[in-house]
């Protein structure tokens, strides 16, 4: 074959190779553009999803509060109905509904169905609401879809139900005394962000809390009290309350019916802030090898702390540890208290707050000593120099006597200090 054969078989080649090249990088090109529609399609598809998990566990809260209120007016759905609870009961419920949009279901008129509470007569005494009896509320709700996809499949909205059940708290008759004693106070209750007394709550500045009466017993009369800013309320629902300080604050409400006041009822609000985790350490200016204690000042405190005491010098989990610094420098600490939710963790970090400060030595006098015998002298007790001993420019080999040294006898200089020796 030619030479100019060979130099257009090559040519073409190159040719063949360079369009085969191009056909991979375009079928990449295309096979990245067909994904990416499906990426985002899966990722709608989580977010609706986890949208309608969490609205399933707020919907769980929700039954909650309404059987615990059900379950505290018992008597508003007996022989003679209270209309009024039974608003208060509904509008409570409507009120949840729309904070978490809940769609609830519709009548044929289109109007909202509030489901009504059933109570079960559990002691087989022959009434349903009495004590030891039950309380239940199921409520269902429709949580709308935003994928197309999904919508397509399941109809444009996702049907979630959730129950909840209750002790009956007071009977329907009140315990008198031969032709008719007197009724019972109420039974004092509440609620802070759905969260029933006497549990507390946790909640970072600015926290606000709604707080609600959930009390049986049909009370006419409530006295709040709020520790945080010596507020006071005589509304049945005082609502929204903001927390502007750091604290345990213990939130109190009495309420009152024709018969009498129940005991007061509290919950504890434990409010937070980055100023709320705090420390501070037995001594900060050390010398090394000395051992510094810390103290977790952090009020109030939270269910974990981590520490950390400054770059190589690891961490602990104890409340109040201990640490010794081994190296000169300065350390950065840092305290993160772990609170529940939804405040999480809170760090406090004070730069450069531990400071080990390098000793001073008293140099001993070396001369007339061997040069091998030198550095044990130096570093060795009573001197204890971490430095070491140079021989000298001009100095000679071998284990020679020290005649001259170029720190002097008798002074105290900083025991990280280097010494030349010589023999001129």
């Amino acid at each position: 074959m030619s030479p100019n054969s060979l130099l257009r078989t090559g040519s073409a080649r190159n040719r063949s190779t360079g369009r085969r090249a191009q056909r991979t990088r375009g079928q990449s090109l295309v096979e990245f553009a067909l994904v990416i529609p499906i990426l985002l399609f899966l990722t709608l598809i989580a977010l609706d999803f986890g949208r309608v998990y969490l609205g399933y566990i707020n919907l769980q809260n929700m039954a909650r509060i309404a059987a615990n209120f059900a379950a505290n007016n018992p008597t508003a759905w007996g022989a003679t109905p209270d209309a009024e609870v039974q608003l208060r009961y509904k509008n409570q419920i409507l009120q949840d509904a729309a904070a978490i949009n809940c769609q609830l279901p519709k009548d044929g008129a289109g109007k909202t169905v509030v489901p009504a509470p059933t109570f079960t007569d559990r002691d087989g005494n022959g009434f349903a609401i009495d004590l030891g009896d039950t309380a239940e509320v199921q409520i269902g709700c429709s949580f709308g879809v935003i994928t197309p996809g999904v919508a397509n499949v399941v109809g444009g909205s996702v049907e979630v139900a959730a129950a909840s059940r209750f002790p009956v708290a007071s009977s329907m008759t009140a315990v008198g005394t031969g032709g008719g004693g007197p009724g019972s106070p109420p039974n004092a209750a509440f609620s802070g962000n759905t969260v029933i007394t006497p549990n507390g709550i946790f909640g970072i500045v600015p926290f606000v809390v709604d707080f609600r009466d959930t009390s049986g017993g049909n009370p006419t009369k409530w006295t709040w009290t709020f520790p945080d800013d010596g507020t006071t309320s005589t509304a049945q629902d005082p609502g929204l309350h903001t927390f502007t300080t750091a604290g345990a604050f213990n939130v109190t409400m009495i309420a009152e019916n024709q018969w009498g006041a129940d005991a007061p009822v509290s919950m504890l609000v434990t409010v937070v802030d980055t100023s709320t985790v705090n420390f501070h350490a037995d001594k900060t200016n050390i010398t090394p090898g000395e051992t510094v204690t810390f103290t977790d000042d952090s009020s109030p405190g939270g269910t974990a702390v981590v520490w950390t005491f400054g770059a190589g010098e690891g961490s602990s989990t104890a409340a109040s540890p201990t640490h010794t610094y081994n190296t000169p420098g300065t350390y950065t600490v840092a305290l993160k208290v772990t609170y529940p939710s939804p405040t999480g963790d809170v760090t406090t970090t004070k730069i450069g707050y531990i400071n080990v400060a390098v000793g001073t030595c008293l140099v001993p006098s070396l001369i007339g000593v061997h040069f091998n015998n030198a550095e044990g002298i130096y570093q060795g007790a009573p001197y204890n120099f971490t430095g070491v001993v140079i021989r000298g420019t001009g100095a000679p080999n071998g284990n020679f006597i020290i005649t001259a040294q170029d720190r002097t006898g008798g002074t105290m200089i900083p025991c990280n200090t280097d010494i030349t020796v010589n023999r001129p």
